[in-house]
């Protein structure tokens, strides 16, 4: 009897092991690993002073060059012809395993490692957390049933050491990213990628067919990034008046960096961080400690550093101290 078990148990394991180590593999990209942008069959433009790091282009269609390029265009050329070869197999491979089905609407949603699928057009609004769990090298793979858009001021955030470099998303149809959104991982498309205004994508834009299209958009490959340095901007620091304390943040290879600040601090009435700059804004006569948290998200999983600041309007000499 325990030895019919014995068997049992071992013929599901061999039957499911295959299943789940492919779950976690990512596809290759092959010679598309390179493009930051790069359509298989359609027209590239870009409007305005779009700012790509990573190779770009277009097998068959018209090319419009970014404000910026830092990266090589390769256009209807061998390096084109071979990442189209190659962004077909990957966008096949995609399709093969086997996953976990999830709501359409992905805002507000976290989503740990492994293989997740809508079965139609779907939408972000608001922010999806993907979860890590403290695995570096953890792979997620999310394969929308349809056109996919992401509304403006939304943003795919990574958590607990997951990595930019580990994250897949096969689209079968169009890609809308919205004005002020930010996107994060390596699109696989078979349709057009439509990049609205003042909105970044961390990773790549790839199509087996359809346009690409930019209008003043950040767009970084995947890469490692260094840890943020902090650096004290202006400053009001008068007696019992309202003031504000301005940092910046910059990370080696690194656009996107975000800001938080101490959920205790941010509680008191008046005080308040804007994210995009770092400036903390505390009301009149308020006295506390402050900390800012600013992290850069990257190839290596999320760098982060904190940096405090004091505020103390009972002194006439000193009333703010950055520790």
């Amino acid at each position: 009897m325990k030895k019919k078990l014995h068997n049992v148990f071992l013929a599901l394991a061999l039957i499911l092991l295959p299943t789940v180590i492919f779950a976690q593999a990512a596809p290759n990209l092959g010679a598309a690993s390179g493009f930051a942008l790069f359509t298989a069959d359609g027209a590239f433009t870009n409007t305005g002073t779009s700012i790509v790091t990573g190779d770009v282009g277009t097998n068959a269609g018209a090319y419009t060059p970014p404000g910026t390029l830092n990266g090589q265009s390769h256009i209807a050329d061998a390096t084109s012809a071979q990442a189209k070869i190659d962004l077909l197999a990957a966008y096949g491979a995609l399709n093969t395993p086997v996953g976990t089905n999830i709501p359409v609407g992905l805002g507000g949603q976290t989503l740990t490692p492994g293989v997740w699928y809508t079965n139609a057009a779907s939408t972000l609004n608001g922010t999806l957390t993907l979860d890590a769990v403290n695995d570096p090298d953890a792979v997620f793979i999310i394969r929308i049933g349809g056109a996919f858009a992401e509304s403006a001021s939304s943003n795919v955030d990574l958590i607990r050491s997951a990595s930019l470099c580990n994250v897949y998303w096969q689209i079968g149809g169009q890609f809308d990213l919205a004005t002020g959104s930010v996107f994060r991982g390596t699109i696989v498309a078979n349709g057009p990628i439509y990049l609205l205004g003042s909105s970044s994508l961390l990773g790549r834009g790839l199509t087996t067919a359809g346009a690409i299209s930019l209008v003043d958009n950040i767009v970084t490959i995947p890469q490692t990034v260094g840890t943020p340095v902090f650096a004290l901007g202006a400053a009001s620091n008068r007696c019992q008046e309202a003031g504000t304390v301005t940092y910046t943040a910059t990370a080696t290879n690194s656009i996107g960096i975000t800001y938080s600040m101490d959920a205790t601090t941010a509680a008191f009435a008046g005080n308040s961080i804007v994210a995009t700059t770092g400036a903390v804004t505390y009301a009149a006569g308020w006295s506390g400690t402050t900390t800012i948290t600013a992290s850069a998200a990257g190839c290596n999983g999320p760098k982060t550093a904190t940096h405090t600041v004091t505020v103390n309007p009972s002194s006439l000499t000193s009333a703010i101290t950055h520790l």
